[in-house]
C-alpha cells in the first residue's frame, strides 16, 4: 500500500527540500502553502502522515493539527517549527501531533521521526486486523473457541438459529449448554421474542407444573391473582429446558402434549392457551441410558432430539484456554476496574495444564478469585482448587502458551502446536489430519512446509511422539513471568 505525505508549510524552499527528500525515500508526497488548500487535499486524498508547519498563513499549525485530528483521527501529524519551545511542544502534543521537530534540522532527523511515527501506525493497522480476523476466525455471538469441532457447532448453530427445529444440547456441567441456546435465539429470526430458560431440576414436581404452566387464581391455596408459566411466557421467542433429565415421566407426558399441540391450560383453569415457541433443552447424562432404564419416556426423548448436539469438556479444547483468558478478563467489571488485562506465562502455563472437571465455569470462577488477590496489571499467580495445582504446573512445564508475545507471533506458535497436535493424533497421516482441521491436503502440505514438520516424525507414537513440537512458554526452571 503506498504512502503519502503531505507537507504545510509557507516557505517553498522547505517544501522543495522536503519533496525531493520523501521522494528519494520511495514515497508519494505533496505541500501546500496555506491551511485551506491543505485541508482540500486532505479531503482528495488518503495520507499517512502530514507535516505542519507551526506559522502557516490564515490559521497556525496547532489549529490545523487540531481540525485534522478531529477530521481524520487515523492521519498522524509532526509539528515542525523555528520556534522552539516547551510550551510550544506540550501543546502541539496534546492536540494530537505525534512528534515535534524545531529548525533547522537534518535529514536524518527528519526521516527517523517519519518512520517511528509511520511504523507505529503499521503496528496498530496491523493489531486493528488482527483482532478482526480474530473475532472472524474464532468467535461466534459471545463464545470464542480455536477448536475444530466448535468451529462445527458454531456452523450448526448459525444454520439452526434460522429454523425452528427442537434442539438438545448435551455436554457436562460448565460447557456453556446455556450459552449455546442464547446464540441460537438471538441470532435467529425469534431474537424479539423472549429467551426464557428454566432450570427443571431447580423445582420439585408440583411446582415445576406451576411454573411451567401458570395458575389461574385460587387454583391453589396461596394462588390470590392469575400468573403467567414460563411456556406462554416464552411464546413468540425461545424456552430453554435445563436438566431434562430431571423431569417426572408424569410431567414429561404433560410436557409432551405441548410439544404436540401447543397450547396449555394454566393450573386451576379451563381455558386452552395457543402458545408458538421454540424448544431447545440441555442436560449433562445419556439419556439413551434413562430411556434403557425406564427413567424417561421414550416418545418424550424422541421430540426434544430432534437436533442434537455435544458440547466438548474444555479439557478436549485446552487450546481455548488463552481465548476465554482474554474474554473474561475483557468483559469483567472487577478486571477493568483493578486495571488487569493479562496473565503471566507461569499463570497461563498453570491454566493449560488443568484439567477443568468444571469447565468454562470452573475456568471463569478460578479467574474471579484470582482477580480478587491481584493487585497489579498483571496475574501471576493462579490458586487452582484441591490438589491439582501441582499437577497443573507439571503438565505445563510441558505445554503452555506465551501471553506476552505480539498477537500474530503467538497465533502462528500455537498453530504450529496445533498441527503437530492432530499430526501425531493421527501418527502422520495426512488426509485424516486436514479432515480434522477442516482444511485440504494441500493447505495442510503448505502449512508442514511453513512450520517445518515432517509427517516422518509422526509416524511412530510413544515417548518422543509425546513431546511438544515446540516450546513457546519458558523452561520449566525459567524465572521468567
Amino acid at each position: 500500500m503506498e504512502t503519502r505525505i503531505l507537507i504545510v508549510d509557507d516557505d517553498p524552499f522547505i517544501c522543495s527540500q522536503l519533496e525531493g527528500l520523501y521522494r528519494a525515500q520511495g514515497y508519494i508526497v505533496e505541500s501546500a502553502t496555506e491551511a485551506p488548500l491543505a485541508l482540500a487535499k486532505l479531503g482528495e486524498h488518503d495520507y499517512s502522515l502530514v507535516l505542519v508547519d507551526l506559522k502557516i498563513p490564515g490559521t497556525d499549525g496547532l489549529s490545523l493539527t487540531r481540525e485534522i485530528r478531529d477530521r481524520w483521527q487515523d492521519i498522524d501529524v509532526i509539528m515542525i517549527t523555528g520556534y522552539a519551545s516547551i510550551r510550544g511542544a506540550v501543546d502541539a502534543i496534546r492536540l494530537g501531533a505525534s512528534d515535534y521537530i524545531t529548525k533547522p534540522f537534518q535529514n536524518e532527523e527528519i526521516l527517523i521521526a517519519t518512520d517511528k511515527v509511520l511504523e507505529k501506525r503499521r503496528l496498530l493497522d496491523e493489531i486493528q486486523y488482527l483482532r478482526g480476523q480474530l473475532a472472524d476466525r474464532y468467535s461466534f455471538a459471545n463464545m470464542v473457541s480455536r477448536n475444530p469441532r466448535m468451529h462445527d457447532i458454531f456452523s450448526q448453530l448459525d444454520a439452526l438459529a434460522q429454523n425452528d427445529a427442537t434442539v438438545l444440547l448435551t455436554g457436562e456441567s460448565g460447557t456453556g449448554k446455556e450459552l449455546c441456546a442464547r446464540a441460537i435465539h438471538y441470532q435467529g429470526k425469534r431474537k424479539a421474542g423472549k429467551f426464557v430458560p428454566i432450570n427443571c431440576a431447580a423445582f420439585p414436581d408440583t411446582l415445576l407444573e406451576s411454573e411451567l404452566f401458570g395458575y389461574e387464581r385460587g387454583a391453589f391455596t396461596g394462588a390470590v391473582h392469575d400468573r403467567v408459566g414460563k411456556i406462554e411466557l416464552s411464546s413468540g421467542g425461545t424456552l430453554f429446558l435445563d436438566e431434562i433429565e430431571s423431569i417426572s415421566l408424569n410431567m414429561q407426558l404433560k410436557l409432551l402434549r405441548v410439544l404436540e399441540e401447543r397450547e396449555i391450560e394454566r393450573l386451576g383453569g379451563n381455558r386452552r392457551i395457543k402458545v408458538n415457541m421454540r424448544v431447545i433443552a440441555a442436560t449433562n447424562v445419556d439419556l439413551d441410558a434413562l430411556v434403557a432404564n425406564g427413567s424417561m419416556r421414550e416418545d418424550f426423548y424422541y421430540r426434544v432430539n430432534v437436533v442434537p448436539i455435544r458440547i466438548p469438556p474444555l479439557r478436549d479444547r485446552i487450546e481455548d484456554v488463552p481465548l476465554l483468558v482474554a474474554e473474561f478478563l475483557r468483559n469483567s467489571p472487577l478486571a477493568q476496574d483493578k486495571g488487569i488485562s493479562r496473565v503471566s506465562n507461569r499463570a497461563l502455563q498453570q491454566l493449560m495444564g488443568y484439567p477443568w472437571a468444571g469447565n468454562v465455569r470452573e475456568l471463569g470462577n478460578v479467574l474471579e478469585r484470582s482477580i480478587l488477590r491481584t493487585s497489579g496489571p498483571v496475574i501471576k499467580d493462579i490458586d487452582l482448587p484441591g490438589g491439582d495445582a501441582k499437577k497443573s504446573s507439571e503438565a505445563s512445564s510441558r505445554r503452555g502458551f506465551d501471553y506476552e508475545v505480539p498477537l500474530k507471533e503467538f497465533l502462528r506458535r500455537a498453530e504450529k502446536d496445533y498441527l503437530g497436535h492432530v499430526l501425531r493424533k493421527y501418527r502422520g497421516g495426512i488426509n485424516s489430519s486436514a479432515k480434522h482441521a477442516l482444511v485440504d491436503a494441500a493447505t495442510l502440505h503448505r502449512k508442514m512446509k511453513s512450520y517445518g514438520l515432517r509427517r516422518e516424525e509422526f509416524r511412530m507414537r510413544g515417548a518422543k511422539a509425546d513431546q511438544p513440537i515446540f516450546q513457546i512458554a519458558a523452561p520449566p526452571h525459567s524465572t521468567q513471568h
